[in-house]
């Protein structure tokens, strides 16, 4: 192994870990070495990837966690410290999709449940786990935002402001934590096969987004995973405030 991939001896937190991206980051922050808290909001999902590190090996605990709860979220990093020790890695993934409406449609109800796991769970995830990071000068910190969080994505007013925010935040806390010797990235992942994937039963929206996605695929959880592994590693050491996008050519036109 490249000794820069290297995460033995680490802590990590991955939100949003009980499918998709977050599954796959989990399983890959594992196979680099690192212990990792598997956190969410349905225990037996998370058990089974939890389970899955274990049998590889790894180093693994699911613990059920809303992110939108600031209470909830301290105590995921204070099990975390008492676990495996303080986290050194956390990854700021969970998040929900809106319902499709036109944005004059868009109830306030509907914003709020949004942007309460979207934006508000990011920031109280950063936020404790730097409380963790500052004391021992050293962390890295990994937010899932989009596409939909660097240009528009009509009918998704909700989703693609919360994942805008996510990109301001995640440069804000770059520039501010870079004292401490913490990182903060980003990720903007594309269209991605997901556990449960609605627009492909669509054939009208896939041929849509496969026509405009320059590889004309869809993306795997893995692949968004192992650029998460990147920006969370000292192989990003001199990377910080960066927004990587995953997703096949999308931005590139």
């Amino acid at each position: 192994m490249i000794t820069e991939f290297d995460l033995s001896h680490q802590a990590a937190v991955v939100t949003g870990a009980g499918r998709s991206i977050g599954r796959a980051t989990a399983s890959a922050l594992a196979e680099a070495g690192a212990s990792v808290v598997v956190a969410g909001r349905q225990l037996k999902a998370l058990e089974s990837v939890a389970g899955e590190i274990q049998t590889k090996g790894g180093m693994a605990l699911p613990v059920v966690c809303d992110v939108s709860d600031e209470k909830a979220v301290d105590a995921l990093m204070d099990r975390c410290a008492s676990q495996f020790g303080p986290p050194s890695i956390v990854v700021a993934n969970a998040g929900v999709f809106q319902t499709w409406a036109p944005s004059e449609g868009l109830e306030v109800a509907e914003w709020e449940r949004v942007m309460a796991t979207n934006l508000l769970g990011v920031m109280l995830t950063c936020r404790a786990a730097a409380r963790h990071m500052i004391p021992l000068k050293r962390g890295s910190i990994v937010t899932v935002s989009s596409i939909a969080g660097e240009v528009a994505l009509p009918g998704a007013a909700a989703y693609s402001a919360s994942k805008f925010g996510v990109i301001g935040l995640t440069q804000t806390l770059a520039a501010e934590w870079a004292k401490h010797n913490i990182r903060v990235n980003a990720v903007a992942p594309g269209f991605i096969e997901r556990d449960v994937e609605p627009l492909k039963n669509d054939p009208a929206v896939e041929q849509t987004i496969m026509t405009r996605t320059p590889l004309a695929r869809w993306g795997q959880p893995r692949e968004v995973a192992l650029a998460i592994v990147f920006l969370a590693s000292e192989a990003a050491s001199f990377v910080t405030g960066a927004t990587l996008a995953v997703d096949g050519g999308w931005l590139a036109i």
